[in-house]
């Protein structure tokens, strides 16, 4: 473990970094966890990756512990951790990416298949098989952490996994943005429709009254049995049932429209905005470490990679906070959520 001094600047950066990191990571939790409208696959995701980022804090936090304190035991737990759980994170949000883009190529297909409990036994068997993996060379007992270094070779091939998930998410947003794109493309545009010719019956005076409920009968086969519990995807049908009544009655167009659900094309819209600049933050971060693999490997001179580590390393450190952050900027589900969470919070203690 690299015991050079830590000044009381990066102490400092690190513990408001945490601090802040720690209550927005709680409130995405908290919410997920207590809101059943938020109880579907895409908010699983996201309160998943809060809880690795929960142990992504303890870890920074005992890196301090381990280099200002001197504590041995602690910088055994760093080097055992050392990587893994960032690459735990970039597998959630790889298989987050996955999620929304099944979400609009397999529509149906996902709506039907994909469930909360698959969803989160999916994310265990990821953790799990990820941090077995990438620990397996300390209790198998081909590493030792006993002597708190970190082995550069270990290191070196978390860093390419770690590169390899970092380029699979940008793939796979770029696919889900031209997918949402052709989506949004094949909704018709009204204003370019046949123009709709209303015909106005003249009918007596006496005949002016409510009629009988059995003698009018409206044919919308776009609307077949809606409800009000929320699909498979988490999108309630009865909160736009009214206007899509009346859209599909007034405007013929919308009988033909995909079934490609707008909410999913939000979301998937706002996962890319979530993934992609945290890929970018995350990308010097890896390929710095990797040259200074290879620097020491063959014995090169690179003092400005070894000059600059730290602060990439601390910029890094940020991602903890932003990630959360513009999940709950972007998701309209989590603020309506959140609200609701405050009516009820409040309701109770009048009721007490």
């Amino acid at each position: 473990m690299d015991l050079r001094p830590m000044s009381l600047t990066t102490q400092s950066y690190r513990y408001v970094t945490t601090a802040i990191g720690t209550l927005i990571n709680s409130l995405v939790i908290v919410v997920v966890c207590r809101s059943r409208q938020l109880h579907y696959p895409r908010h699983v995701f996201w309160a998943a990756i809060s809880v690795m980022n929960q142990f992504q804090i303890i870890h920074y936090l005992l890196e301090v512990v381990a280099i200002a304190g001197r504590n041995r035991v602690a910088c055994q737990i760093c080097v055992l951790n050392a990587g893994v759980l960032y690459t735990i994170i970039l597998t959630f949000l790889a298989l987050a990416g996955l999620d929304r883009y099944l979400a609009i190529a397999r529509y149906e297909w996902y709506k039907e298949k994909v469930t909360n409990r698959g969803t989160i036994l999916l994310l265990s068997i990821g953790f799990v098989v990820t941090y077995l993996v990438f620990t397996s060379p300390f209790w198998t007992g081909y590493k030792n952490i006993k002597n708190c270094t970190i082995n550069l070779t270990h290191m070196h091939v978390v860093l390419i996994y770690d590169l390899f998930l970092g380029i699979l998410c940008v793939i796979l947003h770029v696919m889900i943005f031209f997918r949402s794109r052709a989506a949004i493309k094949k909704q018709p545009l009204h204003f370019l429709q046949n123009p709709i010719a209303l015909n106005f019956l003249q009918t007596p005076l006496a005949n002016v009254g409510p009629e009988p409920a059995a003698d009018v009968e409206i044919e919308a086969p776009a609307l077949q049995a809606a409800t009000a519990e929320p699909d498979a995807t988490g999108n309630a049908l009865q909160t736009h049932f009214d206007s899509q009544l009346d859209d599909t009655l007034c405007f013929t167009w919308f009988l033909n429209r995909p079934k490609l659900n707008r909410l999913e094309i939000r979301a998937a819209f706002s996962m890319s905005v979530n993934v992609l600049p945290v890929w970018l933050c995350t990308f010097p971060v890896t390929v710095n470490g990797i040259i200074i693999y290879w620097c020491i490997r063959l014995q090169m001179n690179c003092p400005t990679v070894y000059r600059i580590n730290p602060y990439i390393y601390d910029l890094f450190i940020v991602h903890i906070i932003y990630n959360p952050l513009m999940y709950i900027s972007t998701s309209k589900e989590f603020k309506r959520a959140l609200i609701h969470l405050k009516q009820k919070c409040r309701c109770n203690k009048l009721a007490q």
